[in-house]
């Protein structure tokens, strides 16, 4: 499975205008991506397989592959700005994610293989907040990102008076 490190030898991403460019050979420097299907998803090939550039998109900002689908927030499914994208409320990734994420006692809360992880919903947008070893540990996680996100709109509120 293709890692953040790999991707990042491979690849660059400017989050601020969602393109992709190779980093090394002949490529170096040009565009990575080119649309493979009718719906405008721009796909690319490392190491032998190909990968939607939404997707790597995720795996370069978080370090985790999404276990949800992630959906383009204006609709354009080239339009790969981190800003663009967000993880498909109430959809799991059932295809090419391996293994399935199962979920816990604990709402937000998913075990992949061997490991847990922790994802919030803020204003309306899925949050990962990480992989964790056991899902106690993933739900604690959980519980200091949603006091620290109450805390900034807390402060937002205060400040606007």
């Amino acid at each position: 499975m293709l890692t953040q490190k790999r991707l990042r030898e491979v690849l660059h991403y400017d989050p601020e205008t969602g393109i992709f460019t190779w980093t090394k050979g002949a490529r170096r420097g040009k565009l990575a991506g080119t649309v493979h299907d009718d719906r405008g998803y721009l796909k690319v090939s490392i190491d032998n397989r190909r990968y939607p550039l939404h997707r790597l998109a995720w795996l370069w900002m978080t370090g985790f592959h999404p276990l949800f689908t992630i959906e383009h927030k204006n609709g354009d499914h080239g339009d790969n700005r981190w800003t663009n994208l967000r993880i498909g409320v109430g959809s799991v990734k059932r295809t090419h994610s391996a293994p399935y994420p199962e979920p816990t006692q604990y709402r937000w809360v998913y075990q992949v293989g061997d490991g847990f992880e922790a994802v919030i919903q803020v204003a309306s947008e899925m949050l990962n907040i990480g992989r964790f070893a056991t899902a106690e540990e993933a739900r604690d996680a959980i519980s200091q990102a949603m006091q620290s996100a109450l805390a900034k709109r807390r402060e937002r509120a205060s400040s606007l008076g």
